[in-house]
């Protein structure tokens, strides 16, 4: 009898043991199962997993006591670590791609902040000319440069140049945050030169910074929409400040940096370039290459015309890009001006002797500047 108690015993026990072995054996197939389709559905990432073996591990001994109701406890818990980690990885991924765009946002603003400090502009956003900063010129200062037709009809220029311009005052005004120069073509229109009443053909505008502002080295710029036509020509350029006024043949000028011209009937080219005094009495010009603009480009919409200029080299820039570059150690090989003077700046649009000869010019026409700044390296 107590052999048959104990082995009544002893099945109960056995029954108990493989009963326990069972119970677990059936939640690692469930949990198994749903870690496989979750993977199979892509909705962990490597990461994740390693949440997820840690959170079954720890329910597994749980759950060796729970009833089926724990199976659904365990899934909701699989699913709400599975969105935890994943809104913690694409939160951390979004921080690290915002963080390195700004960084690079933020250098490029510093790098051009630390290279570049403003020091002198006129942003035109008066009613009138800045007299405080520019004076006007008017065909008796600083060249003198009058145009004009004689007693017999012909056109007087007295430096030999073949323009047609005469510079008024009245063509230079500034209006909706320009400055804006006129050219006209006039009709019976008479200017008192030396004291006689002279007949000009076209008049138009200049402006300058004599006595009032120059600059030695940095970087200047100028944002303008450029006019139009056979013959018209506009310019941003300077001259040593110490420039004198004399007779022809004896050179006023030691040296000459135009930022910018542009002829009229090409408003596909930027020409920049400098010119010095040879020894000879003559002119060096160091013309390079002129600038072909894009196709999406057009002149007479506002564009940026710069030059940085220092003891070693003159860049030219459009719109940002380097065009243009002369180094003062070719200067040097042609003349001993190598650009050490001050400069005083000038903005002026001369008319050559081919204006209108195809009567393309749609008279009036202008020249609009936003703006001119002077920066210096900080």
């Amino acid at each position: 009898m107590k052999k048959a108690n104990m082995l009544i015993l002893l099945g109960f026990l056995s029954f108990g043991v493989i009963g326990s072995a069972k119970t677990i054996k059936t939640f690692d197939k469930e949990n198994y199962a749903i870690e496989m389709a979750s993977k199979k559905e892509g909705l962990i990432s490597e990461a994740e997993n390693k949440v997820l073996d840690t959170t079954q591990n720890q329910l597994a001994v749980k759950n060796a006591t729970d009833d089926e109701g724990t199976g659904r406890e365990t899934e909701n818990l699989l699913g709400k670590r599975r969105k935890k980690v994943t809104e913690k990885t694409q939160a951390g991924e979004k921080s690290v791609k915002k963080s390195f765009w700004s960084k690079i946002l933020n250098r490029k603003k510093s790098d051009k902040n630390e290279t570049w400090k403003l020091v002198w502009s006129d942003e035109f956003n008066g009613d009138k000319l800045d007299l405080s900063k520019w004076s006007y010129w008017e065909n008796d200062y600083p060249s003198k440069n009058g145009n004009f037709v004689d007693e017999n009809g012909n056109l007087v220029d007295q430096y030999g140049f073949k323009a047609k311009q005469y510079y008024l005052r009245d063509n230079v005004k500034v209006e909706g945050g320009n400055l804006v120069i006129e050219v006209k073509k006039e009709n019976n229109k008479t200017v008192k030169i030396d004291g006689v009443d002279r007949k000009i053909l076209y008049s138009s505008g200049a402006v300058h910074t004599k006595d009032k502002y120059d600059v030695k080295y940095g970087k200047i710029e100028m944002r303008a929409a450029m006019p139009k036509g056979i013959g018209v020509w506009p310019a941003f350029w300077t001259w040593p400040s110490d420039y004198a006024i004399r007779k022809i043949g004896d050179p006023a000028a030691l040296e000459e940096i135009d930022i910018v011209e542009i002829s009229g009937d090409n408003l596909r080219e930027v020409t920049g370039t400098i010119h010095a005094l040879k020894a000879d009495s003559q002119y060096a010009s160091f013309v390079g290459k002129d600038l072909t603009i894009k196709k999406n480009e057009d002149l007479s919409n506002f564009n940026t015309y710069a030059v940085e200029w220092n003891e070693k080299e003159i860049k030219w820039f459009f719109n940002g890009r380097n065009y243009k570059t002369v180094t003062m150690k070719e200067v040097g090989k042609q003349t001993e001006n190598t650009f050490k003077l001050p400069h005083y700046l000038i903005i002026n649009v001369a008319l050559k002797n081919t204006t209108g000869s195809d009567g393309d010019v749609d008279f009036p026409t202008e020249m609009k500047i936003d703006y001119v700044r002077v920066y210096k390296k900080k």
